[in-house]
């Protein structure tokens, strides 16, 4: 039953595939225009236009796409909206008899950082679940290069590009997570570039960016500079809430700490491996930890928990919790 669920805060993938369905249903090709017969959207639309919607039936124009954004439908939410009984038994019937040429796309896009997810609960949920396909879009975190790195790896191929791991880290650290912006960046590039197609450390550094901060401020952390630390942080508390910065810094000294306790007895690939971590991000950890003692890592960590803590519980300010973590006399041997 051509009936999907997508949803998510990534949305630049989520907005890919419904390119690619509506490619494929339409056989678009560049250059054709869709036609409004064809490809139709509603915005949480009433009861009444769904209904309809779904009720559609395609005569000799071909296959039809409905985008639906139905985030009132789906989404948990503290606004009144809900459908009776009577309205959600004719919703679900017309889920089931969707006919095999019209395929409805239902979206529910999330601001990114919101917490908001489908109601599972929901019998129109359930519905969809059954005779459909629900997919779920989820943006990247910073801290999550190594999984970004494959995908950034794959967009590189697609724009007829080349760039070795080492360029394209540098590429995540100067852009950010957002695939949406590291689409841009290729994009940069490759009018940087043209007609070559390999991409260079002297070409991403050209592009410049203020996400790369988020991955410095690790960086002079090892390096013992707290001061500078401490000034990327009070950047990036202007943008970027302060849980964010936590995740990040917890999840980076978690695995450097990991990463420098296997290094007495693994090899950088077994060291990947057992730490679900890229061996290209390893060995550049493992550049950064040469004159770093496990110690001071358990340490840093300790100290990031504290501050975390305070934080949460509000006894300090988040600037001031960091401030504490890094400069303040106590708090271990830094």
């Amino acid at each position: 039953m051509p009936v999907y669920l997508f949803w998510g805060d990534e949305d630049f993938t989520l907005e890919n595939e419904i390119k690619d369905i509506k490619d494929k249903v339409l056989k678009i090709s560049d250059g054709n225009e869709i036609s409004p017969l064809n490809y139709r959207c509603l915005d949480n639309p009433d009861f009444k236009t769904l209904i309809d919607a779904l009720r559609c039936q395609p005569m000799m124009f071909g296959d039809v796409v409905y985008k639906i954004r139905a985030d009132k439908y789906f989404l948990e939410t503290t606004k009144k909206f809900k459908l009776d009984d009577k309205q959600t038994d004719e919703v679900i019937k017309a889920f089931e008899m969707v006919s095999e040429r019209v395929h409805i796309i239902l979206t529910c896009p999330i601001d990114k950082g919101d917490r908001k997810k489908p109601d599972s609960r929901k019998k129109i949920f359930k519905a969809v679940q059954k005779t459909g396909i629900i997919k779920e879009f989820t943006a990247f975190k910073a801290y999550e290069e190594y999984k970004i790195l494959p995908v950034l790896k794959a967009m590189v191929q697609k724009a007829g590009l080349k760039g070795d791991s080492t360029v394209l880290t540098m590429i995540i650290r100067q852009t950010g997570p957002s695939l949406r912006d590291l689409n841009s960046a290729l994009d940069k590039i490759k009018l940087l570039i043209h007609p070559d197609a390999v991409i260079t450390k002297d070409v991403v550094e050209k592009l410049g960016g203020e996400s790369r901060n988020i991955f410095l401020i690790s960086d002079l952390i090892l390096e013992g500079k707290f001061d500078k630390a401490l000034f990327e942080i009070s950047n990036l508390l202007n943008k970027s809430h302060y849980l964010e910065i936590l995740a990040f810094l917890q999840s980076s000294f978690s695995k450097l700490l990991m990463t420098k306790v296997y290094s007495n007895s693994m090899s950088s690939f077994d060291i990947a491996k057992k730490t679900g971590q890229n061996e290209f991000v390893v060995k550049k950890s493992l550049e950064k930890l040469q004159g770093i003692n496990t110690d001071e890592l358990v340490t840093i960590k300790q100290n990031l928990t504290q501050a975390e803590y305070e934080i949460k519980s509000g006894i300090k300010e988040p600037m001031l919790a960091f401030a504490n973590a890094f400069l303040s006399k106590d708090r271990g041997n830094l």
